[in-house]
């Protein structure tokens, strides 16, 4: 007695056991036990199932990727974050650079006392030269 199904037409030979389709295996049921034949059946089964699994898997990691691409308020917030954390390490490096230049600048100030009067008065006196410039361009087109 064979478990495979045979296609229609075929002759009572017993070499024509042919599978209805053809991923279907023919089992060939007069060589074998019940036992066996459970057996094998049942390893195909879960050779299926296991397949079905991973492919159930993969798709489900396919969906996920595709969600994630669309969700455009997840990949702007993810890119904004990304630019904070960015943002965040330039100015500890320039606080640890400014850091370094207060403490040149105050060591100057300590050693050439006079020398940082004088720059100090010189910038003063570029900032009132700058403002009056500034203040004479505004008034002369109001006038002319």
């Amino acid at each position: 007695m064979g478990t495979g199904a045979r296609s229609e037409g075929s002759g009572d030979s017993e070499d024509d056991a042919v599978p209805v389709a053809p991923d279907r295996p023919v089992v060939d049921g007069r060589t074998m036990s019940p036992e066996e034949l459970r057996e094998e059946v049942e390893e195909l089964r879960d050779e299926r199932v296991a397949h079905i699994e991973e492919l159930r898997a993969e798709l489900g990691d396919t969906v996920e990727e595709l969600a994630s691409r669309f969700d455009v308020s997840a990949r702007v917030q993810a890119r904004k974050d990304e630019t904070v954390a960015a943002a965040l390490r330039q100015v500890d490096e320039l606080c640890r650079l400014m850091t370094g230049k207060v403490a040149d600048v105050r060591r100057f100030v300590r050693e050439r006392p006079g020398a940082a009067a004088g720059a100090a008065v010189a910038l003063l006196l570029l900032i009132v030269l700058r403002r009056r410039r500034r203040k004479a361009r505004a008034v002369s087109p109001e006038e002319g």
